[in-house]
């Protein structure tokens, strides 16, 4: 029973660091899909800011930067695409009109 134990205890310890590095690659690959539209990213300070000593406060910063960011491209597809929708209500209205 204690072997089982421990077992579970290491699977999920595994399953928990393997998760945290996920995580940390979906965060790099957010951050290079920001940046690229920019400036040309220095991956060897991207690279720092996730070495074995990761600073949580710049880790938090950086999320929050790429989520706003993903947010306002959202936003901005979101009223372009009402955009369209409108200037396309529009023409059909003035083509009523004319006949």
């Amino acid at each position: 029973m204690v072997a089982f134990l421990a077992c579970v205890i290491g699977w999920a310890s595994h399953f928990y660091g393997v998760n945290q590095t996920l995580d940390s690659h979906a965060l790099r690959y957010r951050i290079l899909r920001m940046e690229l539209g920019y400036t040309q990213p220095n991956i060897a300070s991207l690279d720092s800011l996730f070495s074995a000593e990761d600073s949580d406060d710049s880790i938090r910063k950086l999320r929050s930067r790429v989520t706003n960011y993903e947010l306002a491209i959202e936003r901005q597809a979101e009223l372009q695409l009402q955009q369209q929708r409108l200037s396309q209500e529009q023409e059909a209205l003035t083509q009523q009109l004319k006949h």
